[in-house]
């Protein structure tokens, strides 16, 4: 990692200890910290957890399907989409999720003490039930002690971008960014790089018509050996 990058972990690291996100700590199972960097982004610390879940018990939950749930949203006609900041962070990890939680940069060790959510989206049919159902989950973000970003939401709209995608009225369709990424990606000449762009526009495999077909070049192409 560059000095450039150590000075911006630094940083963020700094902002994590001032709000009681991350505490200086040891443990004996650690992970590494790196910095992730996007074009045109922040800059984003990352923990590497890879190790760890490999020795991770996987708890099945059942979590819901995210095209259930676009489609869902997408036949409503009030939306609102609500971004939880960083000021979300206010539900601590138990003393035994902190130990193997604890992270590693090259100028310390840091314990995790909560994790980070992030959006919400409100949909209704009618605006009477739409103001029912924004005074009942904006109670709930406050008795939980919460936050939102205002300039990050949206009230009352009848589309707006939620799961990588633009819904509303019972129309459903890519993000163009995200398009946008798909159609940019480098042509593929590595394994590796075939399954991140099959990875990437799989996201949207319900929104191409006989999407299946489409790849199979390319999925043969990741038998046998690397």
């Amino acid at each position: 990692m560059s000095p450039r990058q150590t000075e911006i972990l630094k940083t963020e690291i700094d902002k994590m200890l001032k709000h009681k996100i991350t505490e200086i700590g040891d443990s004996d199972c650690t992970s590494p910290m790196i910095l992730v960097e996007v074009a045109r982004k922040d800059s984003r610390p990352c923990i590497d957890y890879r190790k760890l879940n490999k020795i991770t018990k996987t708890q099945f939950f059942p979590l819901p399907n995210i095209e259930q749930r676009a489609e869902t949203v997408a036949a409503a006609k009030y939306i609102s989409a609500l971004n939880l900041t960083k000021g979300c962070w206010k539900i601590p990890l138990t003393p035994k999720a902190q130990r193997i939680a604890t992270f590693v940069t090259s100028f310390g060790t840091f314990r995790q003490i909560l994790p980070y959510l992030d959006d919400v989206a409100i949909y209704s049919n009618s605006w009477e039930e739409h103001l029912s159902h924004l005074n009942a989950v904006m109670s709930k973000i406050k008795d939980a002690g919460l936050t939102i970003k205002p300039i990050k939401c949206k009230f009352a709209q009848d589309r707006v971008k939620f799961l990588g995608r633009i819904l509303g009225r019972n129309i459903r369709t890519p993000n163009e960014v995200k398009v946008k990424a798909v159609q940019n990606f480098p042509v593929p000449t590595t394994k590796s790089q075939v399954r991140a762009f099959l990875r990437l526009a799989g996201y949207y495999n319900h929104d191409i018509l006989m999407f299946s077909s489409i790849v199979t070049l390319l999925t043969e192409t990741l038998k046998g050996k690397e």
